[in-house]
């Protein structure tokens, strides 16, 4: 190239640039199969001492050490360098020379600990992450122990709660709180005794500006936000209401069901979902086939009449309409003497003053529902947790 007249090129180190080691003294490479091996060095340089502050460059003796580093390629990335003790003359202390990619007392990178939790935010089980990275199981939950995630200082103005079986701490479920607004994960609770929640609330000081408190049918949650909450509209969430609906329904046709020759209850166990649909969703031929199965018992037209009537309610534009349609279901209801539906009235009479604050509330627990459905998948994918509630904010928020 000299001769040429061209300059010479440049000479990078890219593998220090790849792997962000460009402080280091590569010294060999080797590769197998499952395993990238890199022995290095680092400059011998001034050290503070940690123990005294003083600075000094004497070297005591050098220990070989072995490091686990982020895979590279689908291989195990192996760190080998004998890593330098220094000697400190003045309180006569030997210590480790600093490396940044390596915490105190531990074998595995920064980036590798780091790494591993965002497989877990990804909803990987500890158990295909460590896999995955060449770790222990219990190498990732000491990294999770580290995470914190502080108790939140302030309300939000929508409070959303819920529970779900966590079956840890020695309590079967554990309470969940959002923030309904913002879709934000709040908090999660060991605990949904009263006196539980009772203790964490009292600890907030803005209660008064809850606006909406959204729930389902747990009289100790309507209790708590009566207490605390003093300017909080109470909402029943709608997912929660129209079950019942369809729990009677269900429970006429299987009365119904059984009555029938062999072949019929087949036909009806398989068809039950053109009774549970919307009417206006069903085409020419499932209304035929509707009508086949509702000309067979007169409970059962009845019932599916007022399933009717009850998503026609649920469906209403304002809280106005509503009121009026809820007491056109009622009355049919009650006309119909059908046993099903009597859980469905006593829960609307129990419950229709909040549940009727739904129509005028812009927000529902549908995000608290679906982080309910979020915490059962990471349930499924493993093996037990401990740090439960590190490990939901991680996969969460």
């Amino acid at each position: 190239n000299l001769q040429k007249g061209l300059k010479p090129m440049p000479t990078y180190d890219f593998i220090s640039k790849l792997l962000e080691l460009e402080d280091i003294i590569l010294k060999d490479f080797s590769f197998t199969d499952t395993e990238i091996h890199l022995s290095f060095s680092l400059k011998r340089k001034p050290t503070v001492c940690p123990c005294c502050g003083f600075i000094t460059e004497q070297v005591h003796d050098y220990r070989p050490s072995t490091i686990k580093d982020l895979p590279v390629m689908g291989k195990q990335l192996l760190l080998h360098y004998n890593k330098r003790r220094y000697h400190c003359p003045s309180c006569n202390k030997h210590f480790y020379e600093p490396f940044h990619l390596l915490p105190k007392y531990c074998r595995i990178t920064t980036r590798l600990a780091f790494y591993s939790l965002h497989m877990l935010k990804n909803r990987y089980s500890v158990r295909n992450a460590a896999t995955f990275l060449g770790i222990s199981d219990s190498t990732i939950f000491r990294r999770l122990k580290d995470v914190r995630y502080p108790k939140p200082e302030r309300l939000p103005i929508v409070l959303s709660i819920d529970e779900f079986r966590g079956n840890s701490g020695g309590q079967k479920f554990h309470a969940i709180l959002t923030d309904a607004h913002n879709h934000e994960l709040f908090d999660i609770l060991p605990s949904r005794s009263q006196t539980d929640l009772m203790l964490y609330l009292n600890t907030f000081k803005n209660k008064k500006e809850v606006r909406y408190f959204i729930t389902d049918m747990n009289r100790v949650y309507k209790d708590l936000a009566v207490q605390y909450f003093p300017n909080a509209t109470i909402v029943i969430d709608k997912f929660h209401v129209v079950r019942y609906a369809t729990w009677a329904l269900e429970n006429v046709r299987k009365r119904v069901q059984k009555q029938m020759l062999s072949s019929k209850r087949k036909y009806f166990k398989r068809s039950r979902r053109l009774l549970l649909s919307h009417r206006e969703n069903l085409n020419e031929e499932s209304l035929l086939a509707l009508e086949v199965m509702l000309s067979q018992s007169n409970d059962l037209a009845v019932a599916y009449h007022l399933k009717e009537l009850f998503f026609d309610f649920m469906k209403s534009p304002d809280r106005t309409e509503a009121g009026r349609r809820l007491k056109f279901f009622i009355l049919a209801a009650e006309a119909s003497n059908l046993p099903e539906f009597n859980a469905c009235l006593t829960m609307l009479r129990n419950w229709s003053k909040y549940i009727l604050n739904a129509f005028d509330c812009p927000y529902t627990n549908g995000y608290t529902e679906g982080t309910n459905n979020a915490i059962k998948v990471i349930k499924r994918n493993a093996f037990g947790y401990r740090n439960f509630r590190n490990r939901i904010f991680l996969a969460l928020t």
